[in-house]
């Protein structure tokens, strides 16, 4: 059984492609804080689908979902990504520097 329409996968491949180029650049471009600033409104905002959808599925792209993780589990992995990308939204020079990527 097909859950999305080949259009909704379409587009959601699109908005993938044009987040990672847009992160691409400003990474490379503008300046590393504003990269690490849209990665955490992007994983904000994955972090809101998936606690709207209480459900994250699981197993190789381009295939039907292996299966899903539901309930109590999903809400908290969506909660704890909130919480990542609000801190590299808010705070982004912590981040880059726990991930290492500050200029030392």
């Amino acid at each position: 059984m097909q859950n999305s329409s080949p259009e909704k996968l379409s587009i959601r491949r699109i908005v993938g492609w044009a987040s990672f180029v847009v992160t691409i650049v400003l990474f490379a471009f503008v300046s590393s804080r504003a990269g690490m600033r849209w990665l955490g409104a992007a994983t904000l905002a994955g972090a809101v689908v998936q606690l709207y959808r209480r459900r994250i599925a699981y197993g190789w792209e381009g295939q039907e979902p292996s299966g899903y993780i539901t309930g109590i589990p999903a809400i908290l992995f969506g909660l704890l990504l909130g919480a990542l990308g609000l801190a590299m939204l808010g705070q982004p020079d912590i981040v880059l520097a726990l991930f290492g990527w500050d200029n030392q």
